[in-house]
């Protein structure tokens, strides 16, 4: 869990800064313009904390940044489970060998016995 905050700590820094330089805003600006404390946005811009789910949303509304996009560079594979003896895992590594085709008829498997 730890190396999945550090990430997230790493990609909301960058994605911060990303939006600065683009809009030439300092640091206090952008603090003022989001409504948060100086202090608080600093330690989220240099990777010292995690947002709130509100704040990172208030920051996704204001500068119109999909929310999605601070989460798309995380490897769904680390997330599901680092253990690469996980059924998660194996499910997925399989499953992403095979033919679409299959894929499909795999899926409507699926979902009947998760339909219930």
């Amino acid at each position: 869990m730890k190396d999945i905050e550090k990430k997230l700590k790493s990609l909301i820094s960058a994605k911060l800064q990303q939006i600065r330089h683009g809009n030439g805003e300092t640091l206090e600006k952008m603090a003022e313009t989001l409504s948060l404390d100086y202090s608080v946005f600093y330690h989220l811009y240099k990777g010292s904390y995690l947002p709130r789910l509100t704040t990172l949303w208030q920051i996704s509304k204001i500068y119109n940044i999909p929310v999605e996009d601070w989460f798309k560079e995380l490897d769904f594979e680390k997330k599901v489970k680092a253990d690469k003896n996980s059924l998660e895992f194996s499910l997925l590594h399989n499953f992403r060998k095979l033919d679409v085709k299959t894929k499909s008829v795999f899926a409507k498997i699926l979902q009947r016995y998760t339909a219930k």
